[in-house]
């Protein structure tokens, strides 16, 4: 009977769900710090992925989640001082440009000094200026983020290559479904993974720029040309060393969509506890997505009000916007030309209310000289979008007469969409110039509105 009993207990053991430290969860689990507050746009809504992450993080059974917001940059910090020590792993989920120095150095101490750190999507694009954050996360994109940030990173006949090439860091299509692929699969946050899953519908990072110092990439992504990406497959999970420190860096979970994804929490989870222990004890989810299906959890995708409304493959506006502005950055490097850029998206005429993206390209504005009075290119590239937005006529087009209030600046480009009207605008250049920039912002925004 004794025999019995013990095969029976270490039955149920063995089939408990995926996480070997569940049973003693109250005594060792792991402490853990999220820290959000600020996020480049509201296409990052940071107050809902964090209450995502945390929920995952929870469900592990492994670990013990403490919420930290943080003031936006420029902000007060005077009452923001997180004690890093009392923490295994710090989540980041916050992309902003700057910290207080004092906080920055306690920072850096604690990963230096054993801490781990686990940098969530656009995490990444965090403190383009701040040297050790930018060797703990290895790559970056956006915020100003040029080839003194350092190269691209790309794999490349199976191994890990970079490019020097001057240009902007960040790019990504259409949100889609898309593959990865496992490159390091015998590393902890991988073993007992398949070789290749498909990761549920996110953005594609891709052009990321940083140091890339004591960093392998895990696994990659194919950024495909018919969206807008650029050919190369490109980083998608990361570890990495600072000092003592230990940081998981994966670059997907745009949205509520893609957290949901069956990889991303495992993933998350294991690179979680992989950062805080050098270990990691979790089993392989029994749901976990292969290389032909994607895998989801309906309990976190319903945690995005949006969902009851249907899941939709359709692109949005937001989706599509970073797109087209790369684009035009593209085209207007092409040219030769500094400026700013801005795309918007409005349903039905006359405009009553509309989203706008806006991105500068090497200069906000032309300085005065002594032949020339200057120009606020920012002010002129919004001056033209409203102009359509008014007038649903490209900018300064000669076929009506000029209305109150209209500057008459040709480079901006209107046209229907299947919902709504797309607006694409840029200035810097000669108007022959910006209408071809503006252009280009046009026809990504038209593959899906």
């Amino acid at each position: 009977m004794r025999r019995i009993l013990v095969a029976f207990s270490l039955f149920v053991f063995a089939s408990s769900p995926n996480h070997a430290w569940a049973a003693a969860a109250n005594s060792s689990s792991i402490p853990v710090l999220l820290i959000d507050g600020e996020a480049a746009g509201p296409y990052h809504n940071w107050q809902l992925t964090t209450q995502v992450l945390k929920r995952e993080l929870e469900d592990a059974k492994l670990f013990t989640v403490t919420v930290a917001t943080s003031p936006r940059s420029g902000e007060d910090f005077s009452n923001f001082h997180p004690d890093f020590s009392k923490y295994r792993v710090i989540v980041l989920n916050y992309d902003g440009p700057d910290w207080p120095e004092d906080l920055r150095t306690q920072f850096e101490q604690f990963i230096q000094n054993g801490g781990g750190l686990v940098v969530v999507h656009a995490a990444d694009n965090a403190f383009p200026h701040w040297r050790a954050f930018n060797q703990m996360a290895g790559i970056g994109g956006w915020r100003g983020r040029t080839e003194s940030a350092g190269p691209m990173w790309y794999f490349k006949d199976g191994i890990l290559d970079s490019d020097n090439q001057p240009g902007s860091a960040g790019s990504h299509g259409a949100r889609l479904p898309y593959l990865v692929e496992a490159r390091v699969p015998d590393h902890p946050i991988l073993k007992g993974l398949p070789r290749a899953w498909m990761h549920n519908t996110d953005e594609l990072y891709a052009s990321l720029r940083g140091p890339g110092e004591h960093m392998t990439v895990l696994a990659t992504a194919h950024s495909d040309p018919a969206n807008h990406g650029t050919d190369r497959d490109e980083p998608s999970l990361m570890v990495l060393s600072y000092g003592k420190g230990r940081i998981f860096h994966t670059v997907m979970g745009h949205d509520v969509a893609a957290l949901s994804c069956a990889g991303f929490i495992a993933t998350f989870e294991r690179g979680t506890e992989w950062a805080a222990t050098g270990r990691v004890t979790q089993r392989v989810p029994l749901d976990f997505p292969t290389a032909d299906s994607v895998s989801f959890r309906v309990d976190i995708a319903k945690m995005d009000t949006t969902f009851s409304k249907g899941l939709s493959s359709s692109p949005t506006f937001e989706s599509l916007a970073d797109a087209a502005l790369e684009a035009m950055r593209k085209r207007a490097e092409q040219l030769n030309i500094a400026g700013v850029a801005v795309v918007a998206y409005f349903e039905g005429a006359p405009l009553k209310s509309w989203s706008s993206r806006m991105a500068i390209v090497g200069s906000m504005k032309k300085d005065r000289t002594e032949t020339e009075p200057g120009t606020n290119l920012l002010a002129v590239a919004y001056s033209k979008a409203a102009e359509m937005a008014d007038t649903l006529m490209d900018s300064g087009s000669q076929v009506r007469p000029v209305l109150r209030g209209e500057f008459g600046w040709r480079g901006g480009v209107i046209v229907r969409g299947k919902n709504g009207y797309l607006v694409a605008a840029f200035s810097g250049g000669k108007s022959e110039d910006d209408v071809e920039v503006s252009k280009d912002g046009i026809a990504v925004l038209q593959t899906g509105l």
